[in-house]
C-alpha cells in the first residue's frame, strides 16, 4: 500500500520534472524567439524615420495626385456633359431621320401605286396614240389645204396694208383741206374732274353730243320765296371732253393736227382759263417726277407721235432736222427756258431788249445803229435727234418755270410757257419712194403753249410778287381778249378795204408771240379748260364766252410750207417773230413780206388782181408792218399800176 502512494509521487514528479524541462525549452525558445524580435523591432525601429519620410513624400505626392486628379475629373465631366448633349443631338436627329424615313417609305408606296396606276394610263394612252395618229393623217391633209388658203389670206392682207397705208395719207390730206377750209381757231372745252378740296360744292353740267355744254347756276328762290328758278347758259365747240375723259382721248382728238407740222404746216395748240382748271395737266400732265405714260400730257405725247412719224418718214426717203425751244412770258418779260449761262450778260440784236441773266427786257431802250444791225440770236434753240432728248428739254424748262402756291392752286403757274419744234424735212432726187424726181423739202412749225389762269385777287390770296404776277398775267389775257375781238370784227368788216380793223398784238409780249398763230397762215387749236365748281361759275362763264368768240374768228386759210409750193419764210418761229417784230425798232425791220408792194420793188408785171393785192396789203397794215404813210403810198401806186 505504501509502493503505490510512492510510485504514484514519483510518476508525479516524473512528469512535473517532463513539464517544467519542456516549459524551460519552451522559454528558451520563447527568449531567443523575443530576441529575434527584438532585432526586428530594433530594425524596424531603425526604418521609421525612413519610412515617415516617405511617408511625407508619399502624402505630398498624394496631395499633388489629389488636385490634378480635380482637374482631370472636371475634364472628364465636362467632357461628359458635351458627350451627353452630343448624343442628345444625336437620338434628335436619329428620330427625324427615322420619320423622314417613314415619310419617304410612305412616299415610295404611293409612288409604286401610282407607278402602277401610270403604267396602266400609258398602256391606254398607247391605244389612243394609235387612233391618233390616224386622225393626224387626215389633219395633215386638212393642214395642207388651210396653208394655201392663209397664204392667200396673207397676200390680200398685204394689199389691204397697202391700201391703208393709202387711206392715211388720203385721211391727212383730207383733214388739212378740211381745216383750210374752216378757216376758224378749232376750239376744244375740257371740264376738269372734281378734287377732294371742292367737297360738294360742284355746279350741274350737262354734254350734249360731244360737242356742245350747258352749264347750270345753283337754284335761287324767287322774290315771293315760292318758286325756285337757275341760269343756264349754252355754248357750241368743236368737241368737249366730260370730267372722265382720259388724256389719251385728249390727245387722239389733235393726233392728225400734230401730224400737220410733217406736212409743212405751223401748227399752233393752247390751253386756255382760270387758275387751276387743268391746262398745265392737259398740256403737260403731272410733274415729270410722277408722270406715267397713261397720265402724260399733250406735250410729251405730241413728242413721241412727232419723233414716231419721222422714223417712218425717214424708211421712204425723207430726212427730218428737228429744233426745239422753251420760252416764257413772266411779268412781260420774255425769258429763255433752255439758256446755258444765267450770269453773262447777252448783247442786244436787232434793236430788242437788253437781255440779262437769260431775261429779255419787257422796254428795249433805243437802240444804236450798231445794234440795229445786229444779228445775234435772241434765244436758244437745241437740234434734238430723238423724243429722250426733248423730254430731258422739257424736265429742263419745267424746273426752271415759275410757279408758286395760292389759295386757288396748289401749284399755280405764274407766267405763260411757250414750246416750239421746227420741224425741216427734206427729199433728195433718186429717192426710189416713186415721187417725183425733183429734190422737196417741207417746213413745218409746231407750237405749244400752257397760258397762266385768269385769277381774282380777292379769291387767290395774292399778295407782294403774286399780286404783280396776276396784274401782269389778268393784263396779257385780256390785250389777247382784244386781239380776238379785233380778229372778230376784221371778219365782218372785210379786210379789202383801206378801213380795215386794226389787230394790236403789239400790246402785250404774249399776243406778240402769238401773233403767226392767231392771225397768220397756221393751224390753230385752242383748249378752253374749266372748273366744275360753282364757287369758281363767274370765271368759267367768262371762259367759255371767251371761247366762244375765238371759236368763231377767221384766222385765214393755213398755207402748206414747201419747196415750188409756197415760197413765203417759213422759218420764223418765237425768237424771230419776237427779233422782226416785238423788239425791232419799225426802221430795222425786214420787209419780207411787203417787198412786193413797195413802189421800187414792185414787179413790171403783177398777174394778181387788184382786190387780192389790195387784200394783201391790208393784212400788212393789220398786222401792224406797215406804216400808215407806207400803206397809204403803196396803196396809191397799185391802184395806179392796175
Amino acid at each position: 500500500a505504501s509502493a503505490g502512494p510512492r510510485a504514484d509521487a514519483d510518476a508525479d514528479r516524473t512528469a512535473w520534472a517532463n513539464a517544467l524541462h519542456e516549459q524551460e525549452k519552451r522559454r528558451e525558445e520563447l527568449l531567443k524567439a523575443f530576441g529575434e524580435e527584438r532585432q526586428k523591432v530594433s530594425a524596424l525601429l531603425a526604418e521609421v524615420p525612413e519610412l515617415e519620410r516617405r511617408a511625407a513624400t508619399c502624402e505630398a505626392e498624394l496631395g499633388e495626385a489629389s488636385e490634378s486628379h480635380t482637374e482631370k475629373v472636371g475634364k472628364l465631366r465636362e467632357r461628359e456633359a458635351a458627350l451627353q448633349r452630343e448624343l442628345e443631338t444625336t437620338l434628335a436627329a436619329t428620330a427625324v431621320a427615322q420619320r423622314q424615313a417613314d415619310q419617304i417609305a410612305a412616299g415610295m408606296r404611293a409612288k409604286a401605286s401610282e407607278l402602277e396606276e401610270h403604267r396602266a394610263r400609258l398602256d391606254k394612252l398607247r391605244t389612243e396614240q394609235a387612233g391618233c395618229l390616224r386622225k393626224a393623217e387626215a389633219k395633215a391633209a386638212r393642214i395642207r389645204a388651210l396653208n394655201s388658203a392663209v397664204l392667200h389670206e396673207e397676200a390680200e392682207a398685204a394689199r389691204r396694208c397697202e391700201l391703208l397705208a393709202e387711206s392715211v395719207v388720203v385721211t391727212r390730206r383730207l383733214h388739212n383741206e378740211y381745216l383750210s377750209l374752216k378757216g376758224n381757231i378749232r376750239v376744244f372745252c375740257r371740264l376738269r374732274p372734281r378734287l377732294p378740296r371742292d367737297a360738294d360744292d360742284l355746279a350741274r353740267v350737262e354734254i350734249h353730243d360731244g360737242s356742245r355744254l350747258v352749264i347750270h347756276s345753283e337754284t335761287q328762290k324767287s322774290v315771293t320765296g315760292l318758286t325756285e328758278q337757275s341760269s343756264s347758259w349754252g355754248f357750241d365747240f368743236d368737241h368737249v371732253f366730260g370730267e372722265t375723259s382720259s388724256q389719251a382721248a385728249v390727245f387722239e382728238e389733235i393726233s392728225l393736227l400734230v401730224q400737220s407740222a410733217l406736212d409743212g404746216y405751223k401748227v399752233a395748240i393752247f390751253a386756255y382759263g382760270q387758275t387751276g382748271s387743268g391746262k398745265t395737266h392737259t398740256m403737260d400732265g403731272p410733274p415729270p417726277e410722277s408722270r406715267t405714260e397713261e397720265t402724260a400730257g399733250v406735250i410729251p405725247r405730241t413728242v413721241d407721235l412727232i419723233f414716231t412719224e419721222v422714223q417712218q418718214m425717214r424708211q421712204k426717203g425723207w430726212a427730218f432736222e428737228v429744233h426745239a425751244s422753251c420760252l416764257e412770258v413772266y411779268n412781260e418779260v420774255v425769258r429763255d427756258l433752255l439758256a446755258t449761262s444765267k450770269t453773262e450778260p447777252t448783247p442786244t440784236a436787232g434793236g430788242g431788249g437788253s437781255r440779262r441773266d437769260g431775261w429779255l427786257s419787257a422796254v428795249p431802250p433805243p437802240p444804236s445803229a450798231k445794234e440795229a444791225s445786229a444779228s445775234a440770236e435772241q434765244f436758244t434753240t437745241r437740234r434734238v435727234e430723238n423724243a429722250s432728248a426733248v423730254h430731258a428739254l422739257l424736265r429742263r424748262a419745267a424746273k426752271e418755270r415759275r410757279t408758286a402756291m395760292t389759295l386757288c392752286n396748289d401749284r399755280s403757274s405764274r407766267s405763260h410757257a411757250i414750246f416750239q419744234l421746227a420741224i425741216v424735212g427734206r427729199r433728195g432726187a433718186g429717192s426710189g419712194s416713186g415721187a417725183s424726181d425733183a429734190q422737196q423739202e417741207v417746213r413745218g412749225l409746231l407750237s405749244l403753249v400752257d397760258l397762266a389762269g385768269s385769277e381774282r385777287v380777292e379769291r387767290s390770296g395774292a399778295s407782294g410778287d403774286r399780286m404783280k404776277e396776276a396784274q401782269h398775267i389778268n393784263r396779257s389775257l385780256s390785250a389777247l381778249g382784244d386781239v380776238v375781238e379785233a380778229l372778230a370784227r376784221r371778219k365782218q368788216q372785210g379786210a379789202a378795204t383801206s378801213g380795215g380793223c386794226h389787230v394790236p398784238y403789239r400790246n402785250s409780249r404774249l399776243t406778240m408771240l402769238l401773233k403767226d398763230s392767231l392771225g397768220g397762215e397756221s393751224k390753230a387749236l385752242m383748249f378752253v379748260n374749266i372748273s366744275p365748281c360753282l364757287r369758281h361759275l363767274g370765271e368759267t362763264v367768262s371762259s367759255l364766252r371767251f371761247a366762244s368768240k375765238v371759236h368763231a374768228c377767221s384766222v385765214g386759210m393755213a398755207r402748206r410750207n414747201a419747196a415750188g409750193v409756197e415760197e413765203r419764210d417759213t422759218t420764223c418761229g418765237i425768237g424771230s417773230a419776237v427779233r422782226g417784230g416785238l423788239d425791232s425798232p419799225r426802221s430795222s425791220r425786214t420787209p419780207a413780206k411787203r417787198i412786193a408792194f413797195t413802189p421800187a420793188a414792185t414787179p413790171a408785171k403783177d398777174t394778181r388782181s387788184l382786190a387780192e393785192r389790195l387784200r394783201e396789203l391790208q393784212e400788212l397794215r393789220d398786222d401792224d408792218l406797215l406804216s400808215p404813210s407806207e400803206f397809204e403810198e403803196t396803196r396809191k401806186h397799185i391802184i395806179a399800176s392796175c
